[in-house]
């Protein structure tokens, strides 16, 4: 009996076991695998800066030279002057909120003067790097103090800064008395992030760029950029067709409106060393003085009498636009003597056509001789897609020119 029952045991238990291992399979736990980690590009949120929304600052046009942005705006530097070079503390910042936390890269144009001969002094050296600062939250980079002059260029900065509460100031200040004339605007704002995320971010806006007037040229490009598979390389390739057509839709907006706004400088360049700005405060112009209407505000170029201007070209630009289209340009235009010299020197153009301002009509006013007139010519865009249209300096003998009343027409 005792055989018997270890033989039936045994039995019993490999019954089981195959039963066991019919009914529920054994599972071959698999090796634990890494999760896949999504490649980190470069993403632009330089949208996010307001080029206008700097407190303690307005817009600067005296020897501050006009900027571009990383996502194709053109704007002034913005400004904070003082009349004394004592003042410390942050002088020009703004707020960016709703930021992801994580690293980001700040580059800067930003400035930092001191103007000599306007009855107050100061010890700084020129060139000198404990003076002026540009900030983003705690991080800093010091400016290089300058001595100002009329053939100052505008500074680049960089800075690397940790966002952990979702917001990020940035900013001008003074560590300590030296500087009275500072300026800053935004060039780019980048930060890294999944690929899929950047997409995620500039797709749409490039899809919703694609529905404006835009040239051939840029719609194309765009349109190959948005179709194109998600990749690092892609990804720049969508951001630079999107920087090309935002220009193109900017230039085509100006068109459409038929008009420059007389109290803006933006797309406005001049190419010589002069005061070039929005006026606000002359009145030669106002009804019962000199008869040429160049109320404020307008465009000048302008040196102190007896000058004359230096040679240059005063021109605004438009660009991306279809080759070969046909505009009609106007402008009000007025050249000033302030020491009484006779004009000439200078003429009107659009694209390859000038007209001599010497057409125009001539007046004396206080002492000052004057040439004013609208001037109106067609030019056509070049095969690179730009239209130029300006005054031309060439050894001027006055000290003053003014624009104002541009009008643009399709032909």
């Amino acid at each position: 009996m005792k055989k018997l029952s270890l033989f039936m045991v045994l039995l019993g238990a490999l019954f089981f076991t195959a039963c066991s291992m019919s009914d529920k399979p054994v599972v071959i736990p698999e090796e634990p695998t890494e999760p896949e980690v999504e490649e980190l590009v470069p993403a632009d949120l330089t949208e996010l800066v307001a080029t206008d929304g700097w407190g303690g600052g307005w817009c600067a046009t005296q020897y501050a030279p006009a900027v571009t942005t990383s996502d194709g705006r053109t704007s002034q530097m913005m400004e904070n002057y003082q009349g004394n070079v004592d003042a410390t503390g942050v002088l020009l910042q703004q707020t960016i909120e709703g930021l992801e936390n994580g690293k980001y890269i700040v580059e800067l144009y930003a400035n930092a003067f001191y103007t000599d001969g306007r009855g107050f002094a100061s010890d700084m050296a020129d060139g000198a790097t404990d003076v002026a600062y540009v900030f983003a939250n705690d991080a800093k980079t010091y400016l290089v103090g300058q001595i100002a002059t009329a053939t100052a260029k505008n500074g680049e900065y960089t800075i690397e800064v940790e966002v952990t509460d979702g917001t990020l100031t940035i900013g001008l200040g003074k560590d300590k008395p030296g500087t009275n004339w500072h300026t800053i605007q935004i060039k780019s704002l980048t930060t890294m992030m999944p690929i899929s995320k950047a997409y995620e971010k500039i797709l749409p806006a490039a899809q919703e760029l694609l529905k404006q007037k835009m040239s051939k040229e840029a719609e194309g490009i765009l349109s190959a950029a948005i179709a194109a598979p998600m990749s690092s390389e892609n990804l720049q390739k969508l951001a630079e067709a999107a920087f090309l057509a935002q220009i193109s839709v900017n230039s085509y907006k100006v068109i459409a409106a038929g008009a420059i706004a007389d109290d803006k400088i933006d797309n406005w360049f001049c190419t010589n060393n002069n005061a070039f700005h929005i006026n606000t405060w002359s009145v030669e112009g106002n009804p019962g003085n000199d008869p040429s209407g160049m109320v404020t505000p307008f465009i000048e170029n302008w040196v102190g009498k007896p000058g004359p201007l230096e040679t240059g070209i005063i021109f605004y630009s438009l660009s991306a636009l279809n080759p070969g289209e046909k505009y009609e340009i106007s402008a009000l235009i007025r050249a000033y003597s302030e020491s009484g010299s006779d004009i000439s020197g200078a003429s009107f153009f659009v694209g390859t056509t000038n007209i001599d301002l010497a057409t125009g009509t001539p007046f004396e006013y206080n002492g000052m001789k004057g040439i004013y007139g609208t001037y109106t010519a067609e030019g056509v865009v070049d095969g690179d897609g730009n239209l130029s249209f300006g005054v031309n300096l060439t050894d001027p003998t006055f000290n003053w020119v003014a624009i104002k009343s541009v009008k643009i027409t399709a032909k």
